[in-house]
């Protein structure tokens, strides 16, 4: 890990958080932003500005450049509940749970994959 990027209390429910997520997990950085700038859902612009903080963090780190870095972790985990009353029938109340989470974006650097010889994996 070269650098790592939070985002606490977001106001939009894990599961949908997750789904964006899920999207730029393992990409290449520059190939995350070109993602995460045509994707339609909501949690997507938030997530590019998390992106780009974790590049500018790994950037205050060291001499790295997007170029040759790469999503390596990115995760949400749940956060607080925010709880609102709505009255319902017969004097008694509904609760309506207004969801937030806390994001968290790893990136590192590519490393060129090497093939050892005679290593192969394959049934014959």
């Amino acid at each position: 890990m070269i650098a790592r990027a939070h985002l606490h209390s977001f106001r939009q429910s894990a599961r949908k958080v997750r789904a964006v997520l899920d999207l730029v997990r393992g990409l290449p950085v520059e190939r995350a932003f070109d993602v995460l700038v045509f994707t339609r859902a909501r949690p997507a612009e938030d997530m590019l500005k998390l992106l780009r903080s974790a590049v500018a963090n790994a950037g205050q780190k060291g001499d790295y450049q997007p170029e040759g870095l790469y999503v390596s972790r990115c995760w949400a985990d749940g956060g607080l509940m925010f709880k609102k009353m709505e009255p319902k029938a017969m004097l008694r109340h509904g609760v309506q749970k207004k969801r937030t989470c806390h994001v968290t974006i790893e990136i590192d650097e590519l490393k060129a994959e090497t093939k050892k010889p005679g290593k192969g994996g394959g049934k014959k």
